[in-house]
């Protein structure tokens, strides 16, 4: 009579390069998302950067097939407290928002004249999601770096490695950045759909 039992296969020194390599690529870019989506977010709070108005003169949607909104807006951004003189006219690329005409919001200006971050919590949320589930890609990487081998047999009884227990602690990573993603794009929407 055969064996039925099936033994676990186990990934070929090729197919780990290719997982290994497609990882770091996903790595790199994830670091990227989070770093920028950071440095907009201490902008939006106030971290640095000079605060003031921008007020929208246009918006258009730039995606020729329309099949996906890529909104940009034109208008001018015044700093608190200079008048008409001081306003910098602005190019702000793929919104997410499509603004009347006339629209006027908080705004922070950071180190180049060109970068404009909407300020207050609107600004937060826009960028905290974006934080969330670039870590959690970040931790979840992480996790499938560190965690062992799976067994096919389970040992309640067994004293958890040190490795283990930093996989555990990565995946619960992950179920944090997740939250902080979730919970600020529902408060994106709600702020969207209330205001």
């Amino acid at each position: 009579m055969a064996d039925s039992r099936t033994v676990p296969r186990t990934r070929g020194p090729v197919a780990r390069v290719f997982l290994w390599l497609g990882g770091g690529v996903i790595a790199f870019a994830a670091t990227f998302w989070v770093v920028t989506a950071t440095t907009d977010l201490a902008l939006s709070v106030g971290v640095y950067g000079t605060p003031g108005t921008y007020k929208v003169a246009s918006c258009h949607d730039t995606d020729a097939s329309r099949k996906n909104s890529d909104i940009s807006c034109y208008g001018d951004f015044t700093p608190d407290g200079g008048g008409a003189d001081g306003a910098v006219y602005v190019r702000l690329e793929d919104t997410g928002h499509d603004y009347p005409d006339g629209t006027e919001f908080a705004a922070r200006q950071g180190l180049e004249p060109e970068t404009i971050q909407r300020a207050g919590i609107r600004g937060v949320t826009d960028e905290l999601w974006q934080i969330g589930f670039a870590a959690a890609i970040l931790c979840w990487l992480a996790y499938m770096a560190v965690r062992p081998p799976q067994s096919g047999r389970p040992n309640p009884g067994r004293v958890l490695s040190r490795r283990e227990k930093v996989a555990e602690r990565l995946m619960g990573g992950v179920v944090v950045c997740v939250g902080v993603g979730v919970l600020g794009f529902l408060a994106g929407l709600v702020e969207e759909i209330a205001f």
